[in-house]
């Protein structure tokens, strides 16, 4: 019991030490062309990471502690405060999030993966590749990969490998270990196809509007990481099983078949909420693809579809405001977007820059962007969340990349997508990690070993193809 208060209590006195030297900067004089409210408002921001990083406190609670120290310091002027919850790209995830209420209560999204995996799902590759394909489907309007591999895909994969009824024994490669494995990675893969099917992809295209001065719509976030991640969809599942090569092929897959059949018979026929969740999904992922011709903007496209299931009440506003996850998003997200702005304007990220630019000078170009590429990759091994790796890492990495020469576009998109799938190192670097080491069937060894193979394939299909890809549609 002492051992657990000592390890709770070692990342709190190193925060407080942080706040210390934090504070010892508050007094410092402001560097040159960044201007004094600018240099204190990074200080508290590097409160604001220093407790992200260390695990103190919730990411709402310490984003509006931020808040409430910029606006009481006035540091920020509390109307700037306030005007960061009508941020765009946050509404954005969030009307996304409740239109994605329709597919749970519909049961909508549950009905598309068994039928499925009832016609497609011959083999142990052929399954993974379905549940990618449900993943795909569900990821433009569900932009976390927690609320899709766990809340929707994981109890359908739970279904499956229990009618394998295959020891859980992490010793042993077996289909449902196979399956768990896929399941996960390919869920964090599909987080970087659309900008809406993970939280930190607006996040990422917001900091490069503010930074670089580049804007990325719906569409073309989709275009410049099409190619790189639906290959990297198509391979991974064959790496696994290349790497966790299944020691027995006796494993009846018949028996998925009759447990999706089965799950099938036992829902109700379609209904008519369902064809209404159907075409509403279907006309908000045809705006957003054609946003750049009619000009309308994603998160009006977004709020037109959310009014839509609600007038057609295929949810209501009870299911809205009971909507958790979403609204903490607001909490977090808002004030993560607005301050990036802010200390782009006040000089601060162009101290950074500079900074950042002098301490590579007289390093190889080409060493010091895979160095830094590789940094960004792997330091997940060190932390439980991507919002906290985009939000502490992504802007000076991003600039040093920059500064190397490589266009502001291509380490946007290249950073970005790594973001997504970086998790996937660990069983603790996300939520949905967790959830799927828990179910026992992969030993903590192989999880290890497969997402560290899995990630130099990721690494070189999105540094290498993905690069090519976006100089073939003329971005550098």
């Amino acid at each position: 019991m002492a051992s657990a208060s000592t390890k709770k209590k070692i990342p709190l006195i190193v925060f407080l030490l942080c706040c210390v030297g934090l504070v010892a900067m508050w007094f410092t004089p402001a560097p040159a062309h960044v201007q004094t409210a600018g240099w204190h408002s990074f200080a508290i921001v590097l409160f604001f990471l220093a407790g992200c990083v260390l695990n103190v406190a919730p990411l709402s609670i310490l984003s509006l502690t931020m808040m409430s120290l910029l606006g009481l310091t006035f540091t920020m002027p509390a109307g700037t405060l306030i005007s960061f919850f009508g941020s765009g790209p946050v509404w954005l995830v969030l009307f996304a999030f409740f239109m994605a209420i329709g597919f749970r209560k519909t049961n909508l999204g549950a009905r598309m993966a068994y039928w499925l995996i009832a016609h497609f799902g011959r083999s142990p590759l052929a399954l993974a590749y379905v549940m990618a394909i449900c993943d795909l489907i569900l990821a433009p309007v569900i932009p976390n990969t927690n609320a899709r591999g766990a809340g929707i895909l994981f109890p359908i994969n739970q279904s499956l490998v229990e009618a394998l009824d295959e020891p859980k024994d992490p010793g042993k490669r077996s289909v449902s270990s196979f399956l768990t494995l896929a399941t996960f990675h390919l869920n964090l893969i599909i987080g970087g196809l659309f900008l809406t099917s993970m939280a930190t992809n607006p996040l990422v295209a917001s900091m490069a509007a503010s930074t670089f001065h580049i804007t990325i719509s719906w569409f073309q976030w989709f275009a410049y990481a099409s190619v790189p991640t639906l290959l990297a969809a198509v391979v991974v599942p064959i790496v696994i099983l290349a790497i966790h090569h299944l020691e027995s092929q006796s494993a009846d897959l018949s028996v998925v078949h009759k447990t999706a059949q089965d799950a099938l018979k036992k829902m109700p026929k379609m209904a008519i909420n369902e064809y209404l969740m159907i075409t509403a999904f279907v006309l908000v992922v045809i705006l957003w693809g054609t946003s750049s011709v009619t000009k309308l903007d994603n998160t009006l496209i977004a709020l037109f579809g959310l009014t839509v299931l609600l007038i057609l009440r295929v949810i209501d506003l009870d299911d809205v405001f009971a909507e958790k996850q979403g609204w903490n998003i607001l909490l977090w997200l808002a004030p993560l977007i607005g301050v990036t702005g802010y200390l782009n304007e006040t000089g601060v990220v162009g101290w950074i820059k500079k900074v950042l630019t002098s301490s590579v000078a007289g390093i190889p170009a080409w060493l010091a962007i895979v160095v830094i590429v590789l940094l960004y990759l792997y330091v997940h091994y060190l932390l439980t969340s991507v919002l906290v790796h985009v939000q502490t890492f992504f802007i000076p990495f991003a600039l040093i990349l920059v500064s190397l020469g490589v266009p502001p576009i291509v380490a946007t998109m290249l950073l970005g997508l790594l973001t997504c799938v970086s998790p996937g190192t660990t069983h603790y670097g996300t939520g949905t990690a967790s959830i799927y080491f828990s179910t026992s069937y992969v030993s903590q060894k192989e999880w290890w070993k497969t997402g560290f193979i899995v990630s130099l394939v990721n690494l070189v299909i999105y540094a290498g193809v993905g690069t090519l890809w976006r100089k073939l549609l003329g971005l550098w």
